[in-house]
């Protein structure tokens, strides 16, 4: 075989694994976003990059808050109005059942080992099921109108943004006992954690505000001014800054360094929740009255694009696809 041939397969073949680096590059990198729209009662796809949704799912009526289970499999989503849970199937795009917990089930997170924790919104308290609802529920007393929840990385701490409380109650998972209520700002709802899970940030709806817990000694080590009425959150992977939505300035407030100003990004009418995606290149916000999603380019800090989804789109959750687990 002459010199130009080796040479050409040699060429053929690098540009061949550069092109399976590449795919497996992608393959690993890829994610998906599901959008909870609350007057339209359905769980929609979409694809980190893509211009559309590519898919939805038709729930019962006013869905409030979703959890993806760890293995990516489900999504657990809470109606406040019938007391129930629906356990979507993500590869079958359809409810698989439907648990009835009674109450007002709001928030909503979900366990490795398989149990599911809910908040009662009226109830003042959150209950612990297994995810199939095979076994009876247990409670844990937290405070009034507990809303959103967040395990910790290790799911040894469940934190409650008790709304009407005006804390953050924290829950050992082993034993569903009380570790810590902290007092925050007015009306805490959305909870985010810092990548090494030292800091939880509250968004105090009513305050304006966004309180950092320091969650090795449970008490709030900072207070940042946001906007008007904070209501989703989220950390980007180096904890170098925090995102909160201002659903009445219809704007994402960019948190960075402790007592630095917030910048401001424009997005929709009422911006509730949002992810992070892409290593923290961009972001995406559910603007629940402008019935679309925000994609916001992170390093330039503004809006490149709104996608279309059904009615009132309040929750959003990202999952993060690998090549042992490919998209539903």
């Amino acid at each position: 075989m002459s010199m130009r041939c080796l040479r050409s397969l040699a060429v053929f073949a690098m540009v061949l694994a550069l092109g399976l680096m590449d795919r497996g590059a992608s393959a690993a990198a890829a994610e998906r976003i599901y959008v909870l729209s609350q007057t339209g009662a359905t769980l929609s796809e979409i694809e980190d990059g893509a211009e559309a949704t590519s898919g939805a799912i038709a729930l019962d009526k006013a869905p409030a808050a979703l959890a993806i289970a760890p293995d990516g499999s489900r999504a657990y989503v809470t109606h406040p109005d019938l007391g129930a849970v629906s356990i979507v199937d993500l590869a079958k795009k359809s409810v698989l059942r439907t648990l009835k917990v009674g109450g007002s089930p709001f928030g909503v997170a979900i366990a490795r080992d398989g149990r599911l924790f809910v908040a009662d919104w009226n109830g003042s308290h959150v209950s612990v099921l297994d995810a199939d609802g095979n076994e009876p529920a247990k409670t844990v007393e937290v405070g009034r109108a507990p809303a959103h929840l967040l395990l910790s990385p290790d799911e040894k701490l469940l934190f409650v943004a008790n709304r009407e409380s005006d804390s953050v109650s924290v829950i050992r998972t082993d034993d569903l006992t009380a570790a810590a209520t902290v007092p925050v700002g007015h009306a805490p709802f959305a909870i985010a954690l810092s990548p090494d899970a030292r800091s939880l940030y509250v968004g105090n709806v009513q305050g304006g505000t966004v309180s950092r817990i320091d969650t090795t000694t449970f008490k709030v080590a900072d207070v940042m001014q946001s906007g008007a009425m904070p209501y989703g959150a989220a950390v980007v992977g180096d904890g170098s800054r925090v995102l909160v939505t201002n659903q009445q300035s219809g704007t994402i407030a960019v948190l960075g360094a402790a007592g630095a100003p917030p910048a401001h990004v424009k997005v929709g009418s009422y911006p509730e929740g949002i992810v992070i995606v892409a290593g923290g290149a961009r972001c995406y916000v559910a603007n629940w009255f402008s019935d679309t999603v925000s994609v916001v380019d992170l390093a330039s800090l503004k809006e490149i694009r709104r996608i279309k989804v059904p009615g009132g789109p309040r929750g959003l959750a990202v999952l993060h696809e690998t090549p042992e687990r490919p998209s539903p």
